[in-house]
């Protein structure tokens, strides 16, 4: 995937790619209703790594938000939110 310097948000199927490969699990466990600690089995270290690979992509989750997170539909949302309101 490459960076997304654009105001247009990444498609769902990239955002859920991008996760699946970071946290090294099958993309059909990547669903909007996923815990990333209960289901993606994601602990605080592969979360802070996540975000940050995120970060290096172009998809960016305000910090002061990322600690209420629980779901892959929650990242994906406050990442869409942002960037339609950055922009």
């Amino acid at each position: 995937m490459s960076p997304n310097p654009a105001k247009k948000p990444v498609p769902f199927d990239e955002f859920k790619q991008l996760i699946a490969a970071e946290l090294q699990v099958e993309e059909s466990k990547v669903v909007p209703e996923a815990s990333f600690v209960e289901d993606l089995l994601a602990d605080s270290i592969k979360l802070v790594e996540l975000m940050l690979r995120m970060e290096e992509e172009g998809i960016v989750i305000p910090m002061e938000a990322a600690w209420d997170v629980e779901t892959v539909g929650d990242a994906y949302r406050l990442y869409k939110d942002r960037l339609l309101s950055s922009g």
